[in-house]
């Protein structure tokens, strides 16, 4: 998911404490660059984003950490959509002041920077100028997943195989395994925590569906058309539910392109 912002106004204390949501970026420091924000899927981290970064273009990229994963493994885990959305848009706005900014979230990423984009305009009176979601059912639809975050380490395993999320070399191995599966699983507690609350955005959306998404195609993507009340576009690439990491290039620069 992608928004593009203009700073309403606003000042945020404490550095050190928003640094961490932040621990990846291009670091382009140009006046009038827009600044993208990666947002990753349930079981990743900022490092997911990595390739991105270190590839040359017009914009700032920076992946979000969220507490509890990859470089804030110390941390607490955040469960509640609510309460991690508040923090992120507190440190968002500490950390693009007066400038222009994009968000790019990937399934359960997706519902998070839309949860965001949401808190920014209720918080700070800041109108995202576009929004881009990828990989995920829009925030009205029930939650599809057959796994559910109570059920037992085998049942993960299976929902690991099934979105083909994982190596088959890290995934018989026991002792790498036994590290994850409470990781991955606090991600499924955090998404499931998503609720609906009638929130729509007055921004234009466009939707990236992969033609061989089996739990968001283009007809599950097409219905985030109704989350906003201004154009909706939807766009539709070669792949699976991670087709954004294994389209490479030809995905990034046709992300940047909808950014432009």
């Amino acid at each position: 998911m992608i928004i593009i912002i203009k700073l309403g106004g606003g000042t945020i204390n404490n550095q050190d404490f928003y640094k961490k949501w932040f621990p990846f970026e291009t670091g382009l420091k140009e006046k009038n660059k827009i600044t993208l924000y990666c947002f990753h899927h349930a079981g990743g981290s900022a490092s997911v984003f990595r390739r991105w970064i270190s590839k040359k273009n017009d914009i700032n990229i920076i992946s979000v950490e969220l507490p509890g994963k990859g470089t804030r493994m110390d941390e607490q885990f955040i469960e509640d959509m609510d309460l991690l959305a508040d923090q992120l848009a507190d440190a968002i706005i500490f950390k693009s002041q007066d400038s222009q900014f994009c968000f790019f979230g990937h399934s359960m990423g997706a519902v998070i920077a839309f949860k965001v984009a949401y808190r920014l305009k209720i918080r700070y009176n800041v109108e995202p100028i576009k929004l881009i979601v990828a990989g995920r059912h829009a925030p009205y639809e029930p939650n599809p997943d057959e796994f559910k975050s109570y059920m037992d380490d085998d049942a993960l395993i299976k929902e690991m195989k099934k979105i083909n999320a994982t190596s088959k070399q890290i995934l018989e191995n026991k002792e790498l395994m036994e590290f994850l599966l409470p990781i991955i699983r606090n991600d499924y507690r955090l998404h499931e925590s998503f609720k609906y609350q009638g929130e729509v955005l007055s921004i234009p959306i466009i939707a990236h569906a992969g033609k061989n998404d089996i739990d968001a195609n283009k007809e599950v993507m097409e219905k985030w058309r109704t989350m906003t009340s201004k154009d909706f576009t939807l766009r539709e690439f070669e792949g699976k539910h991670f087709f954004i990491y294994d389209l490479g290039e030809e995905y990034i620069n046709e992300l940047i392109k909808d950014i432009a």
